[in-house]
């Protein structure tokens, strides 16, 4: 009986279960994403480490189940970029001309941000993934600058220290606009998704 109480308590306060299947939010931003092959989309990134702060925009490609192409479109590194087609390489590119290719390691100090995220951690796949990997995710509901999101918290750790992240989801796609990363309460990095277009038909040759 005891347990049963606590089931549906966990259940009312929208927490998912250690080992249960993603519910509310959760499972609904999965439903969507699986419909989705590609996608493109702008993302400006605020990030923070100790003193130190980065700030970026960058255009972002994806493919499923594993290609990725990233720009740098403002802030440190503009003009370079990166592609990555699964496992532990990128090849990217310094500024201009982008045909001058290097191959680095996916987490080679020039193919990460100031925590230390790679450009595949930029994917909706990623979000997916961790949702799914999580030992426990809460479904919530927040409203920023007048609009209304659903939010999907779930624990992350990074090697500088974060704890978790929200994923604000879109009420008309149930697509990422904003994920947080957090150290503790204290917010350490900010991504904003907008001009999403999962209608981009994207091919491998793309990248």
């Amino acid at each position: 009986m005891k347990h049963a109480t606590a089931s549906a308590a966990a259940v009312i306060l929208g927490v998912a279960l250690l080992g249960a299947a993603p519910s509310g939010a959760a499972a609904t931003f999965l439903e969507a994403w699986a419909k989705v092959p590609s996608y493109t989309a702008n993302i400006k990134a605020h990030v923070v480490k100790g003193s130190e702060t980065q700030d970026r925009t960058y255009h972002y490609a994806f493919l499923k189940p594993h290609f990725a192409k990233i720009d740098i479109t403002d802030g440190p590194g503009r003009g370079g970029g990166a592609v990555w087609k699964g496992g532990d390489t990128v090849t990217g590119h310094r500024g201009f001309p982008a045909f001058i290719k290097l191959s680095k390691s996916l987490h080679d100090p020039e193919a990460v941000d100031l925590r230390g995220h790679s450009m595949d951690q930029a994917s909706f796949e990623n979000v997916a993934e961790a949702i799914k990997a999580a030992p426990s995710v809460t479904n919530g509901e927040e409203t920023v600058n007048g609009t209304a999101y659903d939010t999907v918290t779930y624990p992350y750790k990074d090697d500088a220290g974060a704890t978790k992240r929200t994923v604000f989801l879109s009420h008309t796609t149930h697509l990422p606009v904003r994920r947080v990363t957090y150290e503790g309460d204290k917010v350490v990095g900010t991504e904003e998704f907008t001009d999403v277009n999962t209608a981009a038909n994207l091919k491998e040759t793309d990248f």
